[in-house]
């Protein structure tokens, strides 16, 4: 499994998270049923990391293989605690919540500063993280928005499908550097230039 399959199963457990939130955000409980969402979005990318690492070949593993190991176990004990004991979590949800917002924003934001040269990356594309970091901001520091549940539930899941609307900007972004790179400077059936020479030397020297 290469790495690019587990980002985007990331990015397809968030955007199903989005969904949910949004479409469930006035059932009660759902914090509860928010921190079980959440719970996944930690165990599976972990789980399917530790599963590509554990069926590489040992030799084919790198440093950083290995560096992403404890992260990856990590986020998968503290997934299945979030997934088997959600009430523990009913009062920092919003917290945390609050928290991952900002943290998927700048994500973003520095990964399109980063790529703002290789992939020519316009002004625009940073709106959507840019309003993910703030709605993180407001559910930090507004304890007006905090008491509503409903409401933080809403902007979590509208958060999350504007983090995979950038993730497919940079998708679509980083597909037409690759594309433009692998396009062949001369076109099918298009003369070349040393042909044209070619046929026109001997004319100039028949004159």
């Amino acid at each position: 499994m290469k790495k690019v399959s587990v980002n985007l199963l990331t990015n397809v457990i968030l955007l199903l998270a989005g969904i949910i939130l949004i479409v469930f955000h006035g059932v009660p409980g759902i914090l509860l049923w928010g921190a079980r969402v959440l719970g996944v979005t930690f165990v599976l990318p972990a789980v399917a990391y530790l599963i590509m690492v554990a069926v590489r070949h040992a030799g084919a593993r790198t440093s950083t293989d290995y560096m992403g190991v404890l992260p990856a176990v990590g986020g998968l004990c503290f997934g299945l605690v979030m997934i088997i004991k959600a009430h523990l979590f009913d009062e920092i949800l919003q917290l945390l919540i609050g928290m991952l917002l900002i943290v998927l924003g700048l994500f973003h934001v520095i990964y399109l500063l980063l790529s703002r040269t290789s992939f020519r990356v316009k002004g625009w594309y940073h709106v959507a993280p840019l309003l993910v970091i703030v709605c993180g901001i407001l559910s930090l520091v507004m304890p007006s928005l905090r008491n509503s549940v409903p409401t933080v539930v809403l902007m979590t899941g509208i958060c999350l499908l504007l983090f995979n609307f950038t993730s497919l900007q940079e998708y679509l972004a980083e597909r037409r550097v690759r594309r433009e790179l692998t396009r062949p400077a001369v076109e099918p059936g298009a003369p070349a230039d040393n042909a044209l020479v070619e046929t026109t030397i001997p004319q100039d020297e028949a004159e």
